[in-house]
């Protein structure tokens, strides 16, 4: 007794059929790496006459600040006023002779010259005394001693007060000049240690703003470069976007059922040398010229039907 056998398969319908056969086939060359090599960024890049960089390298600018800053260092200015301060801190009006290099060297003359009015004034004295001495007839006696002795007291005392004076007025008047040496000395050097603050921070404000106007040109340099690796993103997925573009318009075409039946009937000594025979002919049909017949229940479209469904 015969068996009969019925089958269903779905597949693409027949004007959908040959666009998935076609996508398949793209698919395969997309993905093949002998029809469609990788390109690094960097061999594209190059390809467009690009550097191939990802990362943008140091401006001039910023290289410039770079250099400046390493080799920045104390100005002169600041290290003069420094070492001055240093060394004017270190003097004194007490260390041995300085005292004596501010006093006028004038002093003693003056000194002299009123020690001479004073014993001129004192011989006048004498004299005047003397007459009236003379006068009372006490002339060379015992109170015209003790008036001489006094008057050479007086006279003594008088000069050495002038020495006193004349030398403290000058010690004075020294100190007063040297003070006034060690506080101008001191404004000087604080001018030139602010000079110098000045200096630097020009130079540091100079060297920041390179770095800032550099760091904006580096920034910029890498916007091109991102973009650059963006469109070379995009132009690398491309064609898949539209593999998958095209994927997308298949998967929602509408599909056919196809059936048949196939009849199979219990084999037989002579049925199978009978059909042997008929295979045989067949064949040789064939070599001569004929077509074998088969019938196509999907293929292709029903394959890729189910790979993308």
């Amino acid at each position: 007794m015969a068996d009969q056998t019925i089958q269903y398969q779905n597949g693409f319908a027949p004007e959908v059929a040959p666009y998935a056969q076609t996508l398949l086939g793209q698919a395969q060359a997309a993905t093949d790496p002998n029809q469609n090599p990788y390109q690094t960024y960097s061999q594209w890049a190059q390809a467009q006459g690009l550097s191939g960089d990802q990362t943008a390298q140091f401006s001039g600018l910023q290289q410039n600040a770079f250099q400046q800053g390493q080799g920045l260092q104390q100005n002169p200015f600041s290290q003069n006023a420094a070492t001055g301060t240093q060394q004017l801190l270190q003097n004194s009006w007490t260390n041995p002779g300085t005292a004596q290099s501010f006093m006028s060297p004038y002093t003693q003359n003056v000194v002299d010259a009123q020690n001479k009015e004073a014993q001129r004034q004192s011989g006048i004295q004498d004299t005047y005394n003397d007459a009236q001495a003379t006068g009372a007839g006490a002339f060379g006696g015992s109170r015209q001693a003790i008036m001489d002795a006094e008057s050479q007291r007086n006279l003594q005392t008088q000069m050495n007060l002038n020495e006193a004076t004349g030398l403290q007025n000058s010690y004075n008047q020294g100190m007063s000049q040297y003070n006034t040496q060690q506080g101008q000395g001191l404004a000087g050097l604080s001018n030139l240690g602010s000079m110098g603050q000045n200096l630097y921070g020009q130079t540091t404000g100079n060297i920041n703003l390179q770095d800032q106007l550099g760091t904006q040109q580096q920034q910029q340099a890498q916007n091109m470069i991102n973009t650059n690796v963006n469109n070379y993103q995009q132009q690398q997925n491309y064609p898949y976007k539209q593999l998958g573009f095209m994927s997308d318009i298949i998967h929602g075409s509408p599909t056919t059922a196809q059936s048949y039946q196939t009849t199979s009937a219990a084999p037989s000594t002579l049925g199978t040398v009978a059909s042997l025979g008929t295979i045989g002919a067949g064949l040789l049909g064939k070599a001569k010229g004929g077509a074998i017949r088969a019938y196509n229940g999907g293929g292709l479209a029903t394959l890729l039907a189910h790979s993308i469904g």
